[in-house]
């Protein structure tokens, strides 16, 4: 290498008398060179990066041009997606196999194509990209197969369920004369259905595997205006829940047969529960009556006042201190005894006292219902009327400004009078019996709203049940159908209220829950708010004057159930000194208030939880039996989002 020409640098330096001319000479050159090979180095290494940066720009261009040939296939394939969604909401099944068909080989033309650019996967930063992609075909393809299955699933229940299907001349069914011939015919072929239920929840399964491996913090909130981050969280949420809904479902699968008395008969105890006088499972148990299942046949019998069986039962059992608090009763009857809000633990006291008492049926199991039932049946068949206590509807009634059967109800049980009548809350039985009557005889068209209208009257807890065999009552507890108080290693609240002489207000009582969550390192401070608000005016609770107390003044002992070995800081707006104390694995606190009509009242409480993993926060709340859905504001570290509460639901926050 040629060093450069001395020039200045063979002078010597200004100001530096202690170096001698020889050395000086000896010592620039190096330096010279020095700095070049450093210049050369440096150079050297910025042309690798430009070429790298180049090569990689070389690599998205193409990438992105393979990527401009997948448009097409991906914009049909969701155009069959939609197609589908849309067969599936007009309840079209001859519809939707055809569609699911042609999504099939839309998918498979879209993977082939998107082999074009899985070469892409080992380009870093887009290469992530090119593996979500991957990830979402591979899951849209487990998706096509459980739909696939799903339709197998339906169509031997097509008409029953409201589906058009072109299978009904090769199955073996009954002529669909009644929704009762339906019931039948499922009770008894609804376990040939389990494979595919199998087979289902597999593949929603495999589907979520592959999309949870998508980080949606990649992704923008937005492009060009259009929700993207959101979106994909949104579908990872419902694969979720959907392989919820499916695991869920096939304890149901194992339960209703069994519930539709089949093989087997079964007898069942329908208890009442009154949810405008609330209790801990839902209600004031006001009225009982006894059902019969024989191979799906449903045969409603007598009912009673639930103040008949306290009358023979003669208890001597104390009571406990807020029954004897709140209710000024010294011992405790058969009407008080679902204090626990475990539905399971209540109904055990209940049945160990109910098979003591002279005259009882055996049975193999409890159904509690509250008013939301016949409310919502009778939104579908219409008005019924009933032998021996009128007529009953579900349109609002002004004397109340609630369902007519509502008042009507009340009005039979509660309003005073001077004629001794001891079966006067024993409409139960009749209203019953006439509602089965009118919906087993229905058109066609209501069969799909009235199955859905009990589902959905199980999945909001206004229908509980309870089973005296264990494994049928697992099954129940599975399904989430037994109003069981559950275990759980996160955060953890269950808000439950008993109107203890409050006449009939919760009726009347708008409710919404405020959870402030401070959590920091390991430490985690909660601040419960209760908002109770009664905007209508109040009834003439005057007894003498022979009027029907509905709107009264609220007395409400109010217990919230949080994760063990919490520690209470404070309660504001309890009227009593609140009490901690332990129970179903939970620890509770308690508070008492009373309210006006037309007033509102807040209850607060703040406490500190147990350790608790914060760095995945999970967060379950479980609804109280008997209630409307309660709209929770959850602030947590600063971020809010709000639920509507109307079944159990966990949250990730």
């Amino acid at each position: 290498m040629d060093l450069p020409k001395k020039s200045n640098l063979d002078q010597k330096p200004l100001n530096n008398p202690g170096h001698s001319e020889q050395g000086e000479e000896s010592r620039l050159p190096k330096a010279t060179a020095s700095r070049f090979a450093r210049s050369f180095t440096k150079f050297r290494m910025t042309r690798v990066v430009l070429i790298f940066l180049g090569f990689l720009l070389l690599l998205s261009a193409l990438g992105a041009i393979a990527g401009f040939t997948l448009k097409s296939p991906v914009k049909v394939a969701l155009g069959s997606a939609t197609k589908l969604t849309t067969d599936f909401q007009n309840k079209d099944l001859v519809t939707a196999k055809q569609t699911l068909e042609t999504l099939k080989a839309d998918i498979e033309t879209l993977e082939g194509k998107y082999k074009i650019i899985a070469w892409t996967k080992v380009i870093p930063f887009l290469g992530g990209y090119t593996k979500d992609g991957q990830s979402a075909i591979i899951a849209s393809k487990s998706l096509v197969n459980a739909i696939d299955l799903t339709i197998i699933a339906l169509e031997p229940y097509s008409d029953l369920l409201g589906f058009k299907s072109d299978t009904e001349s090769v199955l073996e069914k009954p002529e669909a004369e009644s929704i009762e011939n339906r019931i039948v015919f499922m009770a008894g072929t609804l376990d040939k259905i389990s494979p595919e239920l199998e087979g289902i929840t597999k593949e929603l399964a495999k589907a979520g595997e592959e999309l949870s491996s998508i980080n949606p913090k990649r992704y923008p909130k937005k492009i060009a205006g259009k929700e993207i981050r959101g979106k994909l969280i949104s579908i990872q949420t419902t694969l979720d829940e959907s392989v919820q809904l499916f695991t869920q479902a096939k304890p149901l699968i194992k339960l209703l047969p069994t519930l539709l008395g089949n093989p087997d008969s079964k007898t069942y105890l329908l208890l009442f529960q009154n949810d405008a006088e609330l209790r801990a499972t839902g209600g004031f148990l006001t009225a009982y009556a006894y059902l019969d299942m024989n191979q799906g046949k449903m045969v409603p019998g007598n009912s009673y006042d639930i103040y008949n069986l306290d009358a023979r039962w003669h208890s001597n059992l104390k009571a406990p201190d807020p029954i004897k608090k709140y209710l000024n009763e010294s011992m405790w009857n058969l009407r008080n005894i679902n204090l626990s809000p475990d539905f399971k633990v209540s109904m055990d006291q209940f049945l160990e006292i109910y098979r003591d008492i002279p005259g009882t049926r055996q049975i193999d199991g409890i159904i509690a219902i509250d008013t939301s039932v016949p409310v919502k049946l009778l939104d579908i068949i219409g008005p019924i009327g009933v032998g021996g206590w009128g007529n009953f509807s579900s349109e609002i009634d002004p004397r109340c400004d609630c369902p007519q059967v509502v008042y009507a109800l009340e009005e039979i049980a509660d309003r005073p009078t001077y004629e001794i009548r001891l079966d006067r809350k024993a409409v139960l039985g009749p209203l019953m019996h006439s509602l089965m009557a009118n919906a087993m005889g229905s058109p066609k068209h209501m069969w799909p709203k009235l199955l859905n209208s009990l589902l959905t009257s199980i999945q909001e807890k206004h229908m509980l049940l309870y089973f005296i065999d264990e494994d049928t009552q697992k099954i129940a507890e599975d399904f989430n159908s037994a109003g069981r108080i559950k275990d759980f290693e996160g955060d953890y609240l269950h808000v439950n209220d008993s109107n203890f002489g409050g006449a009939k207000t919760d009726m009347y009582i708008t409710r919404s829950v405020e959870q402030e969550i401070e959590a920091t390192a390991g430490k985690v401070v909660k601040t419960v708010t209760l908002n109770y608000n009664n905007p209508h005016p109040g009834s003439n609770c005057n007894l003498e004057a022979g009027q029907l107390c509905l709107n009264g003044v609220y007395k409400d002992w109010v217990r919230i159930y949080v994760p063990l070995g919490s520690e209470l800081i404070s309660v504001v707006g309890s009227e009593d000194e609140s009490v901690t104390g332990e129970e179903l694995d939970k620890t509770y606190f308690t508070a008492y208030f009373t309210m006006r009509p037309e007033s509102s009242s807040k209850l607060v409480f703040k406490y500190q939880l147990p350790n608790l993993n914060t760095d995945s926060y999970q967060l379950l709340i479980q609804k109280q039996p008997g209630k409307p859905a309660i709209k929770h504001h959850i602030i947590y570290n600063g971020l809010e989002q709000e639920i509507d509460l109307s079944t159990d639901t966990t949250l990730s926050l």
